[in-house]
């Protein structure tokens, strides 16, 4: 209901006293002046030296400013210099307070995870280094006595639990290694207040509030580069402005943001 709440209130439009002018509604020169003649209650003349346009500007009521949007392009460049257009990447703009809870979460839980997966691994490499011993052991019996049909099955028990042990801890060290990973973050986001994709040329457009904090949230294919994880945990905000332009590359992939901080 919390997060619920704090979207809601996000996608709600905002309304503002407006404020005078500072460009020219048709040219958008910045060289306006606001004319001496007649003070009406509710309204005030403006005059652009640009163009010469006259227009009115109501002081007594309050407006909606629009939706702005964040229009910006994926990518990646390999230590090789190759440049990959990242399309069909899905990107979505979380409200950064909800984002921020988000990763909280998935710090404490990462920190759990890893300490139980930690103590698990020790547990059974301690133990993996006794089967193969025992396991050893009983090859060697075996040698000394090969047709010895108990001694074998004795010796292929031994085996099999030795490889059953390895392979729990293969599967635990693939389970630490993606609670360390950037996708990890990816599951369980928060709900969107825009998501698109990307195209044939890797660009998109986001639609949010002008104002408010956001993070632009995307994960394009981890198994196309070794060398890189291409995922984006970026802050932006329009700050009021119709619009802002946000490229994801290399220079600030999650785990480039993690290694400043």
């Amino acid at each position: 209901m919390a997060v619920a709440r704090v979207i809601r209130d996000a996608l709600r439009p905002t309304m503002f006293t407006r404020h005078r002018p500072t460009r020219c509604p048709t040219c958008k020169g910045a060289l306006i002046e606001r004319t001496s003649s007649a003070a009406h209650i509710g309204f005030i003349w403006f005059h652009c030296l640009f163009c010469n346009n006259w227009w009115k500007f109501r002081t007594d009521e309050s407006y909606v400013i629009p939706d702005g949007e964040v229009t910006g392009e994926v990518f990646i460049v390999t230590k090789g210099g190759i440049t990959y257009i990242l399309d069909s990447v899905a990107v979505n703009a979380i409200p950064a307070d909800d984002a921020q809870k988000h990763l909280e979460t998935k710090a404490r839980q990462r920190e759990s995870e890893n300490q139980r997966l930690h103590s698990d691994i020790e547990s059974l490499t301690a133990a993996l280094e006794i089967a193969r011993a025992d396991e050893d052991r009983l090859w060697k019996i075996l040698q000394l006595e090969e047709g010895n049909s108990q001694k074998a099955h004795a010796w292929r028990v031994a085996y099999r639990k030795t490889e059953n042990i390895a392979k729990k801890i293969e599967v635990l060290n693939a389970e630490r290694q993606h609670v360390s990973s950037g996708a990890d973050l990816f599951e369980g986001l928060p709900s969107a207040v825009s998501s698109a994709k990307t195209d044939a040329n890797g660009k998109f457009t986001l639609v949010i509030p002008r104002q408010g904090a956001f993070v632009v949230v995307a994960c394009g294919p981890r198994e196309t580069f070794r060398d890189i994880e291409p995922c984006w945990f970026v802050r932006v905000s329009l700050d009021g402005e119709p619009s802002k332009r946000l490229i994801l590359s290399n220079d600030n992939v999650l785990e480039a943001r993690l290694e400043k901080t």
